[in-house]
């Protein structure tokens, strides 16, 4: 037998003992995929469900309710809470330059060099080479 025909029934049998034990290689315990586990992230534990009960509403507090939080190693129930309501002094302050202002009018837009940016679309015409 020719050297050549050797080599090429080497390969042929090579590829003949691969694919016989191709389902032997299949059948293997990677990965261990806990499936259950991946379908239950975020539910609470059996039997440690919390469930609070709204309280009435209270003038100048917003309730908050309870909830999970994960603390880097579990997750742990926070229950709920009364937090005041300052909706309109924060809805009024923004950050400007490293310290708080307090509209009292139109909001006025600046490039960092403070030149006043125009938000309305005259300023921008179509035919511009601003635009």
């Amino acid at each position: 037998m020719k050297t050549i025909q050797k080599i090429i029934y080497g390969g042929f049998a090579a590829c003949a003992l691969a694919s016989a034990s191709m389902p032997a290689f299949s059948y293997t315990v990677w990965p261990d995929v806990d499936f259950e586990w991946y379908a239950n992230v975020g539910k609470p534990v059996a039997g440690t469900y919390y469930y609070e009960v709204t309280p009435a509403p209270r003038a100048g507090y917003i309730w908050a309710p309870g909830h999970y939080e994960w603390t880097g190693s579990r997750q742990v129930w926070m229950p709920g809470v009364w937090v005041k309501d300052d909706y309109d002094r924060q809805w009024k302050a923004y950050a400007s330059r490293g310290h708080a202002t307090y509209a009292t009018g139109p909001l006025e837009l600046r490039d960092r060099d403070g030149n006043v940016i125009p938000t309305n679309p005259e300023a921008y015409p179509i035919d511009s080479a601003r635009r």
